[in-house]
């Protein structure tokens, strides 16, 4: 599935298992450079997950654009954000990339300034200590008054729309977290910047894309609206599968 020009393909993942003979096939797709960062890696369940996202990544891109996925270069932006390479620009495709343990996600689109964000659900990460550290007061006082069996998942469901906004705006952590804040209701998120004309210019999706995971978009609005198609690669025995056609 090739995305329309105004429309963003977001490719998700699930690594769960090693996968040898997988994970050789897709290294060989990867440059000098990502080999490099993949062999830097301690522990082999963070150089598998690394090497499956960059190979992801590279299959979305050549699903949008007509260059195959091992002849794809990058650059980094001026806070870090990963890139298409100055020569490949008239291409005009943009994407953005996370990966956490097991599942890995990826936004293509053309011209388009977007973000995603995945992360495990883990109840130990989800402490009110570190929303005190990061989140704005309003986002605290509502992860305090959320029952106790719903703590874990707003506290995943700021963290992952924070990370998808720095992401798009390309700001990274130089923006402070707690600069800009997120409400809820049973429609919508809501956006609360402290520019407020900047609310208006950003759509923000939620998803669960798995049990143990949750995921976020940030997508800079703009007309016509863009509309989002998720597909999924599947792998099971080693062998993979792409399932195709859900639309946001």
């Amino acid at each position: 599935m090739t995305a329309e020009r105004n429309d963003i393909q977001l490719w998700l993942m699930q690594v769960e298992a090693p996968l040898p003979a997988l994970l050789a096939r897709w290294r060989i797709c990867l440059d000098e450079q990502e080999c490099a960062r993949a062999d830097r890696f301690y522990f082999d369940v963070d150089r598998e997950i690394y090497i499956a996202a960059h190979w992801l990544l590279r299959y979305a891109l050549s699903r949008a654009a007509p260059l195959a996925p091992e002849a794809w270069q990058f650059t980094t932006e001026r806070y870090g954000k990963p890139s298409i390479a100055p020569a490949l620009s008239s291409l005009g495709v943009t994407f953005n990339l996370s990966h956490t343990k097991g599942l890995v996600a990826c936004a293509v689109g053309h011209g388009i300034e977007m973000g995603v964000d995945v992360e495990r659900i883990a109840p130990e990460r989800a402490e009110l200590d570190i929303a005190e550290r990061y989140f704005s007061a309003d986002e605290v006082a509502l992860m305090r008054a959320a029952p106790p069996a719903q703590r874990t998942q707003t506290f995943f469901r700021f963290w992952t729309l924070k990370e998808a906004l720095i992401k798009a705006t390309g700001e990274g952590l130089n923006r402070a977290l707690d600069s800009f804040s997120f409400s809820f209701n049973p429609t919508a998120v809501r956006f609360h910047p402290d520019d407020p004309t900047e609310a208006a210019r950003w759509r923000f999706i939620e998803d669960q894309p798995t049990p143990n995971h949750a995921l976020a978009m940030a997508i800079r609005s703009g007309p016509p609206q863009t509309v989002v198609s998720v597909s999924r690669v599947h792998i099971e025995n080693g062998e993979m599968a792409i399932l195709e056609g859900t639309v946001r």
